[in-house]
């Protein structure tokens, strides 16, 4: 379950608060599992590393935040607003992503295995060795996407 301090933290701080934090406080991952952070604005937030697994972001303003490594198995993200966000290794497997706004968001290596990607906008996303094994994505939503590479094997 969430940290009760690192959630009121997050909601009542602000990014410049919430990031000073981060920053006075490296070894700490925010753990944030399960948290309700539907409709948070936490545009420009540093997330990397956190424990986000199961939380509810559902309609939530993660635009440009640094989400690096952060574990979100099990989310629903759906109507998010994740552009121009960092989700560079990020576990999404899971996830509900279903109508997020990806655009510009930087996915590379991140694990999307068995996502709800259905009707996300994905324009201009780095998909750069991102797992999407079962997920669910139109070949029209990777048709708009920035770069995508695959490992050979």
């Amino acid at each position: 379950m969430a940290n009760q301090q690192h959630l009121e933290l997050l909601r009542q701080g602000g990014a410049d608060t919430w990031n000073t934090w981060r920053r006075s406080h490296p070894a700490t991952v925010p753990e944030l599992h399960g948290a309700d952070l539907s409709g948070a604005d936490l545009h420009n937030y540093n997330l990397s590393m956190a424990n986000l697994r199961e939380a509810n972001l559902h309609h939530a303003n993660l635009s440009s935040s640094d989400l690096i490594e952060a574990n979100l198995n099990g989310a629903n993200l759906a109507n998010a607003n994740l552009s121009g966000a960092r989700l560079i290794e990020a576990k999404l497997t899971l996830s509900d992503l279903r109508n997020a706004n990806l655009a510009d968001a930087d996915l590379s290596g991140a694990d999307l295995t068995e996502a709800n990607l259905m009707a996300a906008n994905l324009r201009g996303a780095n998909l750069n060795w991102a797992r999407l094994t079962d997920a669910l994505i139109s070949l029209e939503q990777l048709s708009t996407v920035k770069s995508r590479r695959e490992e050979m094997f």
